[in-house]
């Protein structure tokens, strides 16, 4: 899963501009004028109030939506058989960005802005990230931590709203949620994740300035960040978890139905009901059975399938020894993975990354892995983030499947060549499309056979085992939020179907349930990559070329399923049109 994966600033609105009316009828280039127009208006008026974090009121949000269902009206009278191929692509990725801006709106999803992993205290923690190598640059980050107060109050605001209409998270799945904010209320500065970009002096800066900016910063480290998580903790403590709603699924919500189809919807990027959807969880995961069956056949085990679960569960050869030894590993397969791309892909990312552990204030409730990208520009890596948290959980055997889904060439260089992507709209190269973006990291995975990876048996269950796993998320997703599933419900279909360890099978149910819908992307976006592949190599036969294939898959960005399918027949078209000429 790709880290922080939000709406790009493009689409990000700071506070209260009014709408203006409705023109007859703009292009494309007009429309995208008129939004970037209303982001600086809206930001210039922000910062003269000192706001350098978002603005979270109620009002944004309702001036947002507002202003997004006019630009939905007008993107839908532009004559989309007038445009170039290009130009439809960009009208449809502007559709679907605008929909979900206008979904938000009327299903109220600003009232809970927290999950399991990505909660806007959560997301404030990725400030301390920023690299200080001027006066400037420290003093934009202390600005940045004293508005963290209003920011934070902000949000609680939005959440009281919330919990008066009943749009809260699950009362059920909060146990341990409180770990997300306690460990951010430290004794001193220097403890808190907040003084990493004042924890290295850089060459620029004087000594005594040096000193003098450090000082400012613990003590608005103290007054302004541990205080405002202390707020936090207050409020879960006193208001939230007490009044937390008692259902478990989307369905809960006030037209939840409605709000699971949207984003069933909005994650698959296809017109595929909930039922349709739990279906083909069905037969995937009947599908992907068979194969592992005979797996356990082939290393003759002697037992049952849940049996050799619990076997790849406990057995020591399959655990990491140290925390070093799983990141080295990952590391390892990684550059053997990077030696085999030019045999796939014609294009390759000029950006490189590199392998570190998942941040110890993320650890305990994150996922196995993910991947943390870089802007092109900057000067740090794109990073691929491995979970040493609780070690006995994190098996060796399903490593290879993680590090082709995260690093390459799953998400880094998914997302490094949309960087890229310079003749396309500044939106589009930094837009992530969830259907996309996940499906391309599983059809990934997949594509560890061709470059010859899982010749072991048991990392070939490991494989399985990660296909599986997005498989019953077709079938769990949809049970918890349309089918009334119960937590126990889930748990049991997941660890009696993979071989996950029972901590990642836990800490998964909980982000389907905190985050409705997201899990669908994976399988649905992956079998379309396959169904797209599977077309070009039966219309083109022996001029077929994957090298092209792949790089015309990842040639326009993240883009939605409808429009992959496009993709692909143009390219069909020009590559046999190509042949004829030889």
């Amino acid at each position: 899963m790709k880290f922080s994966a939000l709406l790009p600033s493009l689409f990000v609105v700071t506070s209260g501009l009014q709408a203006q009316q409705k023109p007859v009828q703009k292009d494309i280039a007009a429309v995208l004028a008129e939004m970037k127009a209303f982001e600086k208006q809206t930001w210039q008026r922000d910062s003269t109030r000192n706001h350098v974090l978002r603005s979270q009121t109620e009002a944004t949000f309702l001036t947002k939506g507002k202003f997004y269902s006019q630009v939905e009206t007008e993107l839908n009278a532009i004559n989309r058989q007038a445009l170039s191929f290009e130009d439809q692509i960009n009208l449809e990725l502007l559709q679907h960005l605008v929909l979900d801006s206008v979904a938000e709106y009327h299903f109220k999803t600003y009232f809970n802005p927290i999950q399991t992993d990505v909660g806007f205290h959560a997301q404030l923690v990725t400030l301390g990230s920023t690299v200080i190598r001027s006066t400037k640059d420290a003093e934009q980050y202390l600005l940045q931590l004293q508005d963290v107060p209003r920011y934070v109050e902000e949000n609680l605001q939005l959440m009281r709203q919330g919990i008066a209409l009943g749009i809260t998270q699950p009362r059920e799945v909060l146990n341990g949620y409180e770990t997300s904010y306690t460990q951010h209320l430290v004794a001193t500065a220097e403890q808190s994740a907040f003084w990493k970009p004042f924890s290295q002096k850089p060459a620029s800066i004087a000594e005594p300035e040096w000193a003098a900016l450090q000082a400012r910063a613990r003590e608005t480290i103290q007054r302004d960040v541990v205080s405002s998580y202390q707020k936090i903790k207050t409020f879960f403590d006193q208001e939230y978890l007490p009044k937390a709603r008692p259902t478990l699924g989307a369905s809960g919500f006030p037209n939840g139905r409605a709000y699971y189809e949207d984003r069933v919807r909005h994650f698959t990027t296809t017109s595929l009901t909930s039922e349709q959807v739990y279906q083909l969880g069905l037969q995937e995961v009947a599908r992907i059975r068979g194969e592992m069956d005979q797996v356990i056949r082939d290393v003759k085990f002697k037992g049952n399938f849940q049996e050799f679960i619990a076997f790849l569960r406990r057995d020591p050869q399959f655990q990491p020894k140290s925390a070093a030894e799983l990141v080295k590993d990952a590391a390892f397969i990684a550059k053997t993975v990077e030696g085999k791309l030019p045999a796939l892909f014609g294009k390759l990312p000029r950006q490189p990354f590199t392998v570190v552990p998942v941040p110890d204030y993320l650890a305990p409730n994150y996922t196995g892995g993910r991947y943390s990208g870089a802007p092109i520009g900057s000067k740090r890596a794109g990073e691929y983030w491995v979970n040493t948290f609780n070690l006995p959980s994190r098996t060796l055997y399903t490593l290879e499947s993680l590090t082709l889904h995260e690093a390459v060439p799953g998400h880094h260089l998914q997302t490094a060549l949309a960087q890229e992507l310079t003749t396309l709209p500044e939106f589009r190269r930094t837009l992530y499309i969830n259907a996309f973006g996940e499906g391309w990291g599983l059809y990934s995975e997949y594509l560890g056979h061709e470059m010859g990876f899982y010749q072991d048996p048991y990392s070939l269950f490991g494989r399985l085992t990660y296909d599986m796993w997005r498989a019953c998320r077709l079938v769990i997703d949809v049970g918890i939020h349309a089918k009334g599933w119960t937590r126990e419900q889930a748990v049991t279909y997941l660890a009696d179907h993979t071989a996950l360890s029972l901590l990642e099978v836990n800490t998964e149910v909980n982000r389907y349930i905190l985050w409705p819908g997201q899990a669908l992307a994976y399988k649905v976006g992956e079998l379309k990559i396959k169904e797209m592949r599977i077309r070009a190599e039966t219309a083109l036969k022996e001029d077929f070329d994957v090298r092209a294939f792949h790089d015309m898959v990842l040639s326009n960005g993240s883009v939605t399923l409808a429009i992959l399918e496009k993709m692909t027949d143009r390219f069909i078209k020009e590559q046999q049109q190509k042949a004829k000429k030889k």
